[in-house]
């Protein structure tokens, strides 16, 4: 009897361990501010991971297909009652997050009598400037962090970390143009796919075989769907954008 809450707070740190290695394979997504709006740069291979929900709202997520579904559906159907009993303006990420997606999250983590859910993700409200853009990242145990400029849903604290790095605070982002800034997703991207060797980087961050940096730009863009969208600061729809695909290199085309 007296040792119950103790196997309950063991049992929620396997619970916590066997989704963390669940996700660890996913690859992330990148949610940043621009001028024109709210940018989602993630690649897929089978289903893509950027979802629109409301008017000027957004998601993009990883983990299990079934389980993003049912997120999606449940924010959509909240997001559109919300809409309904009250006025579209009602409909907030605010509301979404933290009165919808978040308690349920946090139930079905803490149920260790049913499988967990499977879930990370950025959700965004894109807000007549930049500074009222409001990004979220919510994670599956129902813990929510905001942040502004740069958000980042990494299948590990490693991979997330590798990206942002890749973006100094001391930089002004709030300047850059959405053409401005496609070029950098695509570089920090590669940095939460692969290790530094696989890049051809040394330890110091600097690129000593650009054959290898090519190498791993074209594997990715040939075992992956670019899904990259704009979430429109004018019309505050997700409007998809095509990602050009970078050449071959001449070494594979020799081989």
């Amino acid at each position: 009897m007296f040792d119950e809450p103790y196997r309950w707070v063991e049992a929620i740190g396997q619970r916590r361990d066997y989704i963390e290695d669940q996700i660890k394979r996913s690859t992330p997504v990148l949610v940043s501010s621009v001028q024109e709006g709210i940018v989602f740069y993630t690649f897929y291979r089978k289903i893509p991971k950027v979802y629109e929900i409301y008017d000027r709202i957004a998601m993009g997520a990883i983990g299990h297909p079934a389980d993003i579904e049912a997120i999606r559906m449940m924010l959509l159907n909240a997001a559109h009652v919300e809409g309904f009993q009250r006025s579209p303006q009602d409909v907030t990420l605010n509301r979404l997050v933290l009165f919808a997606l978040s308690p349920r999250l946090k139930t079905a983590f803490e149920d260790v009598m049913s499988s967990p859910m499977l879930f990370r993700s950025v959700l965004a409200e894109v807000g007549s400037t930049i500074q009222k853009d409001r990004l979220m990242l919510v994670d599956y145990d129902g813990n929510v962090e905001e942040a502004s400029g740069l958000v980042v849903a990494g299948g590990t604290g490693t991979a997330r970390d590798r990206v942002l790095k890749q973006f100094p605070l001391k930089e002004d982002k709030k300047r850059w143009t959405l053409q401005e800034m496609l070029p950098r997703f695509l570089d920090a991207y590669l940095k939460g796919v692969f290790e530094d060797d696989e890049l051809g980087f040394d330890s110091s961050g600097n690129c000593i075989d650009e054959g290898k940096f090519k190498q791993a730009r074209t594997r990715l863009f040939s075992e992956g769907v670019a899904n990259v969208s704009l979430l429109d600061r004018k019309k505050g729809t997700l409007v998809p954008l095509e990602i050009p695909v970078p050449p071959v290199p001449e070494e594979e085309i020799s081989r």
